[in-house]
């Protein structure tokens, strides 16, 4: 399970860092407004779905800073601007959910690291999506929030819980 979590975290941090340039120790983005502490509580079925990728695409900023944070056991995702500063800039945003759990990838990665590459590829890999397709696009989104500086936390729902196929790629 904390392979799973580092993946998705690894992938977050691949998507995020794919929508912007520079973070660390570089200077603030010109032009990026001031953040604020923020917080998405994901529920599914009313249940915390945890270990999901949760970001902010903005809805009426004219450059997209990219926001987004992943669960906790609790369902709650802090949110990063930039994955540097904290919180998110005021606006209206499109909420996207991203939950995937892989199957037999441990037996693969263990077969791979005892150097034991045929076995390895006979080891199937099934990857599973568990948030429905809808909520994993900006452009599909149902869910809409708004961030001003007095937003603490927001509660959104991910929908139905689903597991949907997807080709994993060795």
């Amino acid at each position: 399970m904390k392979r799973i979590f580092v993946i998705f975290l690894l992938s977050a941090v691949c998507f995020l860092s794919s929508l912007f340039t520079g973070c660390g120790g570089k200077p603030r983005p010109e032009g990026l407004p001031p953040t604020y502490p923020l917080a998405v509580k994901v529920l599914q079925e009313g249940v915390p779905l945890a270990d999901a990728t949760v970001s902010l695409v903005s809805l009426d900023a004219p450059i997209q800073w990219s926001v987004g944070g992943v669960t906790n056991a609790d369902g709650v995702a802090k949110m990063w601007t930039y994955g540097t500063y904290d919180g998110a800039p005021e606006g209206s945003y499109s909420v996207v959910i991203l939950k995937t759990v892989f199957e037999g990838l441990d037996e693969y990665d263990s077969a791979m690291a005892r150097g034991e590459y045929s076995a390895a590829r006979r080891i199937q890999v099934n990857m599973f999506q568990l948030v429905e397709d809808a909520y994993t696009s900006s452009r599909t989104t149902p869910i809409k929030v708004e961030v001003t500086k007095s937003t603490k936390t927001l509660e959104v729902d991910a929908g139905k819980a689903v597991r949907l196929p997807k080709e994993y790629l060795k």
